[in-house]
């Protein structure tokens, strides 16, 4: 947990980074894994997004991801606004609590491929997604990850 600390400060301090342009927001996410979540805009077709969560699937124990994102890939017309498309790569960490591998890390590589709405009044995002993970530490695995989450962009 200790080696989890220095990860989670870079996390944290990259989603609560201040730019000129940059939207922030904070919110949870709800599947696996299950927690909070952020994000931080760098610019109008990129952002930074991350979560300190839960793990539930094969590697229990707590989640922490960090992902750049390419936003509006795809744009899809609603009524009420446009749907968007996004994707990304990143990193996950996963401190396991469970089974062969308890005490260890789970180091592994996470694609996520999600559609983000965003609510203007009040200023909620809402999204859902599918990553792709590939842990390379303690065993190469292949993983999905999946959660929908809401967000107050502030």
């Amino acid at each position: 947990m200790r080696k989890l600390l220095p990860l989670f400060a870079l996390l944290a301090s990259m989603l609560l980074m201040d730019t000129a342009r940059a939207d922030a927001a904070l919110g949870v996410v709800i599947g696996d894994p299950t927690g909070v979540s952020g994000r931080l805009g760098l610019d109008n077709k990129h952002s930074l997004e991350g979560a300190l969560a839960y793990s539930s699937s094969y590697y229990e124990g707590l989640h922490i991801h960090a992902t750049y994102l390419w936003d509006r890939a795809r744009s899809f017309a609603t009524s009420e606004g446009p749907l968007e498309l996004y994707y990304g790569l990143g990193a996950r960490l996963i401190s396991i609590n469970k089974g062969k591998y308890d005490g260890d890390t789970a180091i592994g590589m996470r694609a996520p491929l999600g559609l983000l709405y965003n609510f203007h009044n009040p200023n909620i995002e809402i999204f859902g997604e599918l990553a792709l993970a590939l842990d390379v530490v303690p065993k190469t695995d292949v993983d999905l990850d999946v959660g929908i989450g809401v967000r107050i962009r502030f």
